[in-house]
């Protein structure tokens, strides 16, 4: 990814409303705890990250 679109993500999301924001970080959150656990435990779905994280909240 270029410097020129990273800065054009950011300013979109800088003027984005707080429940996008939250969305995105949502999102994001899942990614990341799915990636984590996919390298500890091959046999992680989505669905399976998906059900925690409801569980959670």
């Amino acid at each position: 990814m270029s410097k020129q679109n990273i800065i054009k993500l950011l300013k979109k999301y800088r003027k984005s409303s707080s429940q996008e924001r939250q969305d995105n970080f949502r999102a994001f959150e899942e990614k990341m705890i799915y990636r984590t656990t996919k390298t500890e435990n091959p046999t992680t779905t989505r669905k399976m990250v998906q059900k925690v994280i409801s569980k959670s909240k």
